[in-house]
């Protein structure tokens, strides 16, 4: 798995997480992710999920699938929002990654709530 910065523009948060199946066999990831964001205060918040109608996804062995995060972008520089990390819960699963917040991606409005978005699990490739 691995976090990339996916701003379309500078107005627009957006990150994208990866995820390959690194296995012999297919599987499938339908859904959400369960995603949390820990602050650099050490604390974490729930992401909530988008409205969208999730689908099955079929990854065969070297697929990746996606999965993006959006959220308001922070242009006062007064932002109590400071994410260090991404904690990844993959679909149907009930462990957790935690993956860096990358270090390009545009500075997160705060507080943690309701306007950070967690977008359904699609096909990359």
């Amino acid at each position: 798995m691995e976090a990339v910065d996916s701003s379309p523009d500078q107005k627009t948060g957006d990150v994208t997480v990866q995820m390959t199946n690194k296995g012999a066999r297919t599987c499938s990831a339908a859904g959400y992710a369960g995603v949390d964001l820990k602050d650099i205060d050490g604390t974490s918040a729930p992401v909530h999920r988008g409205g969208e109608q999730p689908r099955i996804t079929d990854l065969k062995p070297g697929d990746t699938a996606t999965f993006s995060i959006s959220y308001r972008v922070d242009f006062s520089g007064d932002s109590l929002a400071h994410p260090t990390n991404i904690i990844v819960t993959p679909p149907n699963e009930t462990h957790s990654v935690s993956l860096k917040w990358p270090a390009k991606a545009l500075k997160l409005a705060g507080p943690y709530d309701e306007k950070i978005r967690v977008h359904p699990v699609g096909i990359a490739n």
